[in-house]
């Protein structure tokens, strides 16, 4: 679970940046203080869902790829033990 402990801050952090961009364009328009959380709220909320679909969507594909490995290594494995089972057939 290498790439757990690497991923395990990024939701985090990709609401947090959200919601400085979001704070950051606020006082640049001057919005009332009101607006403003409520916006930031629902950036937050739209953010953490979004980064936790991309990070569950991650976790899949490096599972599938971890997942081809084995099954290639199983496949090859197979393959040996059948040929040293032919082999061993042939032998008597």
């Amino acid at each position: 679970m290498d790439y757990y402990d690497k991923l395990r801050n990024a939701r985090a952090f990709i609401v947090l940046l959200a919601a400085l961009i979001t704070l950051v364009l606020n006082l640049k328009y001057k919005r009332e203080l009101l607006d403003s959380l409520i916006i930031i709220l629902i950036v937050i909320i739209i953010f953490f869902v979004i980064s936790t679909v991309a990070l569950k969507l991650i976790d899949k594909i490096l599972h599938m790829e971890v997942n081809k490995e084995e099954v290639g290594e199983e496949e090859t494995e197979g393959d040996e033990e059948s040929e040293e089972s032919e082999e061993t057939t042939e032998t008597e």
